[in-house]
């Protein structure tokens, strides 16, 4: 028979490890989400591969800014990674382009994309370990 103190520390146990999951899905719904690269549009940066971060809120508060690198819903709803380039597309839209020109389907192909296509901006790669840690 379990005494007083084992159960309320089952029990205790048990909660954490509830809000510790429910704190999980939260963050992983809202405020980040890991996501692989795919294909060679943004080699030398990242790789095929490369298990990145995309953060969710910070768009929430201001546009993406040039330089930076996106997760996006591009053409057919594919989702990809781009860097957001310097220029003058119309208001509420970005020109977005693969570090790699000769194998990246981006805005020269398809033209600027709206805002409501930004998912997310890719902050931190966490493998491959030897290469892990901020995305510049």
């Amino acid at each position: 028979m379990k005494t007083f103190r084992e159960r309320n520390l089952i029990l205790v146990l048990a909660a954490t490890l509830t809000v510790v999951l429910v704190v999980i899905a939260l963050c992983t719904r809202y405020v980040t989400i890991p996501w692989i690269v795919d294909g060679d549009s943004m080699t030398p940066t990242l790789s095929p591969g490369d298990r990145v971060l995309v953060d969710l809120w910070t768009y929430r508060s201001r546009p993406p800014a040039p330089g930076e690198l996106i997760l996006l819903d591009g053409p057919g709803e594919i989702r990809m990674v781009k860097r957001v380039s310097p220029g003058r597309p119309p208001v509420g839209f970005f020109h977005v382009l693969g570090d790699n020109p000769d194998h990246s389907v981006d805005s020269r192909q398809f033209g600027p994309i709206p805002r409501e296509a930004v998912q997310g901006r890719v902050f931190f790669r966490y493998w491959p370990l030897p290469e892990a840690g901020p995305i510049r």
